[in-house]
């Protein structure tokens, strides 16, 4: 009886306390450059994993968007958010890539290697500065993504050779830190964060290997009614 009345009584203060109830659309942006500056910031040191080196050296630019629900709690506030991403490699950099591992073995990329992730976060928002228009935030949560890869084609000599699986299809955990900014007009705000996502990716179908965490910063923007 003691639990259920503590129960009821955690509810009650939690909606009482539940300011707004927002509703929103972002897109998303994932660049190469931007994974190598957070990188060189954060210090950290590159790694192995072929899909790691992928988004590092090969994809240039990734887009996307999605749509997300805000419960305010004051200071601090749940994201509920639903995203969709696809990045391509990038020809020119494919072939640097090649040259660096390959030097002198004529290969090139013909096409193949998109990738496409649909996730669902939870986060939590939390207002460090909250001026009376601006309100800077530091965020963080976990989820899941579905991630799938197109095969990739490579030419050697003009002759194109068999397929490649860089990735199999799979639905993995994943999670993230970061920080943003709310311009806040009224019942609307507009938004942009950065976020480092973590995806905790399983083995290839094949021999080529892929790293177990793959980092990958997003760059989002987007409004909230």
């Amino acid at each position: 009886m003691k639990r259920y009345l503590l129960f009821c009584a955690l509810c009650v203060a939690f909606s009482a306390s539940a300011q707004t109830i927002g509703f929103g659309v972002h897109g998303n942006m994932i660049n190469s450059k931007i994974n190598a500056k957070v990188k060189e910031i954060a210090g950290i040191t590159p790694t192995n994993g072929t899909m790691q080196v992928a988004l590092d050296q090969v994809y240039g630019l990734g887009l996307g968007g999605g749509v997300h629900v805000d419960l305010g709690l004051g200071i601090i506030s749940l994201r509920v958010s639903g995203d969709y991403i696809t990045l391509s490699p990038d020809k020119d950099l494919f072939k640097q890539y090649v040259q660096q591992v390959i030097p002198g073995l004529p290969v090139s990329f013909v096409d193949g290697g998109k990738v496409d992730m649909i996730s669902g976060n939870v986060n939590a928002k939390l207002v460090i500065l909250p001026f009376p228009v601006v309100h800077i935030y530091a965020t963080g949560g976990a989820g899941l993504s579905n991630v799938t890869a197109t095969d990739v084609t490579l030419s050697l000599g003009g002759v194109n050779l068999k397929p490649i699986s860089i990735l199999q299809t799979q639905t993995v955990g994943t999670f993230n830190v970061g920080a943003g900014c709310d311009l806040q007009f009224g019942k609307i705000a507009v938004f942009a964060e950065l976020k480092i996502n973590w995806l905790m990716l399983g083995a290839g179908t094949n021999t080529v290997e892929v790293s177990t965490s793959t980092m990958i910063p997003i760059v989002t923007a987007g409004i909230t009614f």
